[in-house]
């Protein structure tokens, strides 16, 4: 069995903070993707993973995390 799929790149911070920004600025998913170089299903997992840990809070001090304050 075959794998096509590209070979898998971890986002760096410096293009998580890009792709928040031009979110903000009412890009689309596919634009998103041809800018940082990735595909729509990338953009769209990683703007999904952002989604869930917004609401995460520390188990120790009950606070929310600082970088997903917003």
């Amino acid at each position: 069995m075959s794998n096509n799929r590209q070979e898998i790149r971890p986002w760096s911070p410096e293009e998580e903070a890009q792709l928040l920004a031009l979110l903000d600025e009412g890009m689309t998913a596919t634009e998103l993707g041809e800018r940082l170089g990735r595909s729509r299903q990338a953009v769209y997992g990683r703007l999904q993973r952002f989604r869930k840990q917004r609401g995460r809070t520390s188990r120790r001090s009950g606070h929310a995390f600082a970088q997903w304050i917003g």
